[in-house]
């Protein structure tokens, strides 16, 4: 099963990112131009690692900026 943006933009909601930022975020922007803080990446990971059993490394998470680099990044690891 592959990791779809519409998956991953359940998964930022459910790390506690607002709806309306979710809802209006754009695939290639970095997501820190687009509401979502330095502060959300951790509960981000933490979300991906608990509901896709996934381990992001801080090297690799330091590197992942847009939705697409997630989609990529997941769909490489599952």
């Amino acid at each position: 099963m592959s990791v779809t943006r519409e998956d991953l933009k359940k998964l930022l909601l459910a790390a506690g990112i607002k709806q309306d930022v979710v809802k209006g975020i754009e695939p290639d922007v970095p997501l820190t131009q687009q509401g979502v803080d330095s502060v959300d990446y951790p509960s981000l990971l933490e979300t991906i690692k608990e509901r896709l059993g996934v381990e992001i490394a801080n090297e690799d998470a330091c590197s992942l900026k847009t939705l697409s680099d997630f989609e990529k990044y997941l769909n490489k690891k599952k």
